[in-house]
């Protein structure tokens, strides 16, 4: 079972039905209680919402331990805010994050002209091979997926970043490690290529 944790904001809909679409028989439950993150075999933390009051909201619901174990036993996906609240600290807010992959979360600079936020199709340029990424980078069109974001993250090991993204500067848009990987992007607005990171990240077992 592939457990959504719902801290009740965003579009919770779109990441499960884009699961539903990469594995048809893969089951899926929202996570609201620790109860459902113990009997997942694997967590994915979806992407919208801010860091703002995050991590308040999964001690209330009483999240914040047994995600903390999942983390350190389960193939864990976040995307988007489940990839920033990994790190230590955010300048949203300013808020602190889980600190299992040790860095910080900084705001897109205005200079450039730059818009902010960051929104739409952008490539991905992979520097480290990953079970995740397989099969997906094989044509021309490959590394496009769709971002929507104003904050990104600046790990500590550079090891973790295994690809980036250039928007004005050079961002990393997938880190991992262990167990763990979270995109910057949405995989589930990345119409077939997200599905199929979607679905490799179902069948992954580190």
């Amino acid at each position: 079972m592939i457990a959504v944790i719902n801290i009740g904001v965003g579009n919770i809909r779109s990441i499960v039905l884009a699961i539903k679409r990469a594995c048809p028989d893969v089951s899926v439950e929202l996570a609201v209680s620790s109860k459902v993150l113990k009997k997942a075999s694997k967590i994915i933390f979806p992407g919208q919402g801010s860091m703002v009051g995050c991590l308040d909201r999964l001690v209330e619901l009483n999240l914040i331990d047994e995600l903390k174990t999942c983390l350190n036993e389960k193939p864990f996906l976040g995307i988007c805010l489940g990839q920033q609240l990994l790190l230590d600290y955010s300048e949203e807010g300013p808020s602190d994050g889980l600190g299992v992959i040790k860095g910080s979360v900084r705001k897109f600079s205005k200079k450039n002209q730059l818009k902010i936020p960051h929104m739409g199709w952008n490539s991905i340029d992979v520097n480290t091979e990953h079970p995740v990424l397989n099969k997906i980078l094989n044509n021309s069109n490959a590394n496009y997926f769709y971002f929507v974001h104003s904050y990104y993250t600046q790990p500590s090991e550079s090891s973790v970043v295994i690809a980036k993204t250039t928007y004005g500067n050079s961002f990393p848009s997938i880190i991992a490690k262990d167990n763990i990987i979270a995109t910057q992007f949405h995989p589930e607005k990345s119409s077939q290529l997200g599905l199929k990171f979607l679905k490799n990240f179902i069948h992954w077992n580190p």
